[in-house]
């Protein structure tokens, strides 16, 4: 999917939550501030890392058929700390970005095949996490080698969460994810 690469510095932790939740807030690679369960939306949030990385898109791509549905959101957190990406920052910056747009484009066509309205614009948020700030307000362990993942229901409340996740879990995930767009979570 994506070439989890960028070197922006992620917000902490913010405001709370109906329900009691905490937002957490982030900056993407664009330097936008995104809230990673911002309310009104079903977001699934996977971690990437150099090791990881394939594994996060086959997990990515398992979520496809909730790409065109405007209230899903899937963010991909590049774990970057203690990474060589610090040292050549505007590169990894523009290539993070270049991949934002070609995924941007790819859910366009997902949209456009499945003959829905075609001003839609795609929902593609990648949050480079420098100094791991974001993974610890998640609560997501320091080991980088596993694929981590948490859901959050329309109010910003954590549904699940996967500190090593397999593809044998893929259908897991998907069944809440439709059960919470359906607005029962």
């Amino acid at each position: 999917m994506l070439g989890w690469f960028s070197i922006f510095l992620p917000m902490g932790v913010g405001a709370a939550l109906p329900g009691g939740s905490s937002s957490i807030s982030a900056r993407d690679a664009f330097g936008r501030e995104v809230v990673l369960n911002a309310p009104g939306y079903v977001t699934v949030v996977l971690s990437s890392t150099e090791r990881t990385q394939q594994a996060t898109r086959r997990a990515a791509g398992a979520l496809d058929r909730f790409q065109t549905i405007p209230t899903f959101r899937l963010i991909v957190l590049v774990d970057l700390h203690d990474s060589v990406a610090a040292w050549m920052p505007g590169y990894v910056s523009h290539r993070m970005q270049e991949d934002l747009c070609r995924e941007a484009a790819r859910l366009q066509m997902l949209r456009a095949k499945d003959g829905k309205r075609t001003g839609w614009r795609p929902f593609v948020c990648a949050v480079p996490d420098f100094n791991g700030r974001t993974v610890r307000s998640l609560g997501w362990r320091g080991d980088r080698g596993r694929l981590k993942a948490t859901i959050y229901d329309r109010r910003g409340v954590e549904l699940a969460r996967w500190n090593n996740l397999e593809p044998k879990e893929y259908p897991k995930i998907e069944a809440l994810v439709a059960h919470a767009l359906r607005g029962e979570s």
